[in-house]
């Protein structure tokens, strides 16, 4: 009887446990399809090589205020990228010489895995993500990275007013979807079961990649 009992729960346990993998991974997958994000490599740790992170950073935002203005969608974000990486890249190459560096940039376009982030009102869970990827010098330093689509970059980078990026969530994606990443809404648990496991299954890739 007691055994029977074991073996019942522990069958639940494994039960909630996938219906948890299964949930969490279709609401990380689907805010996915709706997002476009922005990720700059340093250099390296130094003071001086996150500083010039830093202003790298501010020079693409910058930029990017006037390329991506009116952009109403994932795919109309990711044309403009793709139409605009050596612009973004020359803009790059430019404020590291204006800061008295020579390092080499490179700019790609891809699918990469983000941990946990909070951006002021809302928070996206682990997972794989679509984004650009800027790459300064050797690309060994804590990285910065932001929501490019919708437009949360500047609000995190305080380069300007949040440009409507509440809509821009709105007609994106689901209620139910909004609910998970607006943390003053109530679906805090949701929203942790959701990154624990996505945040596990990051760590779990990010130990087999070293």
């Amino acid at each position: 009887m007691k055994r029977n009992f074991i073996l019942i729960f522990l069958s639940l346990v494994l039960l909630t446990g996938m219906v948890c993998i299964l949930y969490s991974g279709r609401v990380q997958t689907d805010l996915a399809q709706n997002v476009v994000r922005l990720h700059i490599l340093a250099n390296s740790d130094s003071d001086e090589d996150q500083s010039l992170k830093l202003a790298v950073r501010d020079r693409i935002l910058k930029e990017g205020r006037n390329l991506f203005d009116g952009s109403t969608s994932k795919e109309q974000t990711e044309q403009i990228l793709s139409a605009n990486i050596d612009f973004l890249k020359t803009a790059a190459s430019d404020e590291i010489s204006k800061n008295g560096f020579s390092y080499p940039v490179n700019i790609e376009i891809g699918s990469y895995d983000f941990p946990m982030k909070q951006y002021e009102n809302y928070a996206f869970p682990a997972g794989k993500y679509d984004a650009v990827k800027i790459e300064i010098g050797e690309a060994k330093g804590h990285n910065w990275w932001c929501v490019m689509f919708p437009p949360l970059c500047f609000v995190d980078a305080a380069v300007s007013e949040e440009p409507q990026s509440v809509e821009a969530f709105k007609k994106n994606l689901s209620p139910d979807e909004l609910d998970i990443i607006t943390t003053d809404s109530g679906v805090d648990i949701r929203f942790k079961v959701v990154d624990m496991v996505q945040s596990s299954l990051y760590s779990i890739k990010t130990a087999l990649k070293k």
